[in-house]
């Protein structure tokens, strides 16, 4: 009798238990469903990605190969088949995963990395790892699910860490905010196409296929001087990510696979903003030469292009480091043309400048920015040019006065790299005043080349 008691009260707690596990899975998809973002970069790049057959090269990387490369544009010129598996803040761990993926399923040939300076300053991130790979399976069936998760858990970096078990959490590190949440579920009950919902949540972006997506809209050069990627990562080169890239290179090596980075186009004043004249950016990413090459991989910089391969121009970018339409559509011509003139033997190296070179070929400015200091009843301010190296500007300090709606000229055009500004200059004294400083180069009448346009608050 009592025999039977003890079993029957081990099966009651069974059955409990089965029912509070029960109860953690239904609330943890509930969770999922409502949470877990529908139609990322991510999402869409591995639903498309395993709906092609056959692969010769791939592009991979962040943000600025997914809206930078047009794998269409390429194949057009090329004859190949390609696709872009850059996402959004990809990370090299990530983009490791990808380039071995392509290698098992295609047998590809090539592999172009788009690298940036961004990529080389962090550390390995578990929780856009798990994010990625999540996307990854998104589609396949429950036994590659369990698998993937069962290999990622017992990584030597992940065992025994909070993030093995999180991967089965993903709403915990992964999620929608809460005004998003009705689109969200929304978009996933009415099965609505991931592009379509990826579209609504990133409005200035627009995917077309093959893993490419482009940015619509122009950089404003006006008030961007001070938006920089050193501004962002200035950081030095971290050794996770030097040893990422010593992994990838490694990896195509041994699968006979070529391998080609390159960094990507940025407007000049973007390089210049690294130390004096981007000599911090040129020390640092030049460094990448010589690593790659120990292992037969090659890197280029195609913001040292000669014109006669890619012809840089401001109406290319949509902010300091991502290309738009236009510049991303003749940086995917200049790439196939790049690509096919290497394969042919070509001397491609004679295509880039040297830094010194560099700096000698920009003949413009290409933007400004000023520092501001308050100094009693007026305002100091000291403008900052990016430029080449041989030319000389002048500057024009005005201020908006909201009196008459017109600017006026405080300081005329001169060399004179600061200018003292009365607060009272504006016509009010509401607490703020809109400073507008012109730049030319000396020699030239235009009304300015470039400007930068800041409302101070005192």
């Amino acid at each position: 009798m009592k025999d039977e008691i003890t079993k029957n009260s081990k099966a009651k707690k069974c059955v409990k238990i089965l029912l509070v596990v029960a109860v953690i899975i239904v609330f943890n998809e509930l969770l999922k469903f409502c949470f877990e973002p529908y139609g990322t970069a991510s999402q869409i790049m591995w639903n498309d990605y395993h709906k092609e057959e056959n692969l010769d090269q791939i592009f991979v990387g962040s943000s600025i190969c997914y809206v930078g490369i047009n794998p269409y544009i390429v194949d057009d010129i090329m004859g190949t088949n390609s696709f872009n598996m850059g996402t959004s803040a990809q990370q090299l761990a990530q983009t490791k995963l990808a380039i071995k993926t392509a290698i098992n399923d295609h047998e590809i040939k090539r592999v172009v990395m788009a690298l940036g300076y961004f990529s080389l300053t962090g550390e390995r991130s578990t929780k856009a790892e798990v994010a990625f790979l999540r996307a990854k399976v998104n589609s396949a069936s429950f036994l590659t699910k369990f698998q993937t998760y069962i290999k990622y858990a017992f990584d030597d970096d992940v065992i025994g860490n909070p993030e093995s078990i999180n991967y089965l959490f993903p709403w915990v590190y992964n999620s929608v905010s809460l005004q998003k949440v009705p689109s969200n579920v929304t978009a996933k009950l009415e099965g609505k196409v991931a592009t379509e919902q990826e579209m609504i949540d990133n409005v200035y972006r627009h995917y077309v296929g093959k893993g490419y997506g482009y940015l619509s809209g122009y950089l404003n050069f006006d008030d961007t001087g001070n938006d920089t990627t050193y501004r962002y990562y200035s950081e030095t080169f971290s050794e996770d990510s030097l040893q990422e890239l010593r992994d990838i290179a490694s990896m195509c090596k041994d699968a006979g696979v070529e391998l080609v980075v390159v960094a990507t186009p940025r407007p000049a004043f973007d390089i210049l903003s690294y130390g004096t004249n981007g000599d911090e950016y040129f020390e640092k990413m030049l460094l990448l030469q010589s690593l790659f090459s120990e292992y037969g991989a090659s890197y280029y910089d195609f913001s040292l292009a000669k014109d006669e391969l890619f012809t840089n121009s401001d109406k290319y970018y949509f902010d300091h480091e991502h290309m738009n339409k236009e510049g991303s559509e003749a940086f995917s011509t200049s790439i196939a043309n790049f690509l096919l003139k290497k394969d042919a033997g070509t001397d491609v190296d004679s295509l880039f400048y040297t830094p010194e070179e560099y700096l000698n070929s920009i003949d413009y400015i290409s933007t400004v920015w000023f520092k501001t200091k308050c100094e009693g009843d007026s305002i100091c301010v000291t403008p900052i040019s990016y430029k080449g190296t041989n030319v000389e500007v002048e500057y024009q300090y005005t201020v908006y006065n909201e009196t008459t709606c017109q600017v006026d000229v405080i300081k005329d055009y001169s060399t004179d790299t600061s200018a003292v500004i009365p607060l009272n200059s504006d016509g009010n004294d509401n607490g703020c005043i809109k400073i507008i400083v012109n730049a030319r180069q000396v020699g030239t009448d235009v009304a300015y080349e470039k400007r930068c346009i800041q409302t101070i608050k005192y």
